[in-house]
C-alpha cells in the first residue's frame, strides 16, 4: 500500500498550499477540514500508511484531543502537529502524547519537506518491522515441540552434548533437530537465531 499524507486543517488555503507543496515531492495528500470528517472517512486507522499532518486548534474536536487518543485508537502513524499559536506547554503536551514533530505556522517549506520525509521513513521502517515480526511468528509456529525445546536450550548456550543429556536424546538426534529448526526459520547461524529470538522476546 502506497504511503499517503493525511492533512487535517480547518483553513482551506493552508490545505491547498501544503498539498501543492507536498505534491512537488511526488507525495499524495488526502485533506480533511475537521477531525470529525477524517474519522468518518478513515474508520480503520490501523490500515493507514504514511503520516498525519494535524492542526492543533480547530472548531469541534481539536487536533491535540485526537493526538491524545491516537495510540489508544490503534494507529502507529507518525503525527506532525501544526499550530499558529505555539506555546511551550502545547509543545510539551504534544510530545508527551507521542507527536513526531511540532511545527509553527507559517511553516518553512524546506522544514516541512524534511520533517514529512523523516516521518514517512519512520513509518516505512515500522511497517517493515511488523511484517518481519509476523513472518517470524509464522515460521516459529511450524516448529515441533521438540524443536522448540532444542531452540530454548540453544539460547541458554548449551552444547549438543549437554542438550542431548537434558533431553535424553543422542547427540546426533539433537543435531538433526537443530538443523531442522534452522531450516524452518530460514537461518544458517547461531547469531541469526539469537537476533530473531531477541526480537521476538521484545514484542511479548
Amino acid at each position: 500500500m502506497a504511503q499517503r499524507i493525511y492533512l487535517i486543517d480547518d483553513d482551506e488555503a493552508i490545505r491547498f498550499s501544503l498539498s501543492a507543496l507536498l505534491a512537488t515531492m511526488g507525495w499524495e495528500t488526502q485533506t480533511y477540514e475537521s477531525v470529525q470528517r477524517f474519522q468518518e472517512s478513515e474508520p480503520d486507522l490501523q490500515s493507514l500508511n504514511g503520516c498525519l499532518l494535524l492542526d492543533i486548534r480547530m472548531p469541534g474536536k481539536s487536533g491535540i484531543t485526537l493526538l491524545e487518543n491516537w495510540q489508544s485508537m490503534g494507529s502507529t502513524l507518525p503525527v506532525i502537529m501544526m499550530t499558529g499559536h505555539g506555546s511551550i506547554d502545547l509543545c510539551r503536551r504534544a510530545f508527551k502524547n507521542g507527536a513526531f514533530e511540532f511545527l509553527t505556522k507559517p511553516i518553512d517549506a524546506d522544514l516541512l519537506i524534511e520533517t514529512v520525509s523523516a516521518a514517512l521513513e519512520q513509518q516505512k521502517q515500522s511497517q517493515q518491522q511488523r511484517e518481519n515480526q509476523t513472518d517470524l511468528l509464522v515460521k516459529l509456529a511450524t516448529l515441533s515441540a521438540r524443536e522448540q525445546e532444542v531452540m530454548a536450550l540453544i539460547m541458554q548456550g548449551k552444547s549438543n552434548k549437554e542438550m542431548a543429556r537434558d533431553l535424553s536424546l543422542s547427540p546426533r538426534t539433537v543435531e538433526a533437530h537443530r538443523a531442522s529448526l534452522f531450516a524452518r526459520l530460514e537461518i544458517n547461524s547461531l547469531a541469526k537465531l539469537i537476533k530473531i529470538y531477541g526480537g521476538l522476546k521484545g514484542t511479548t
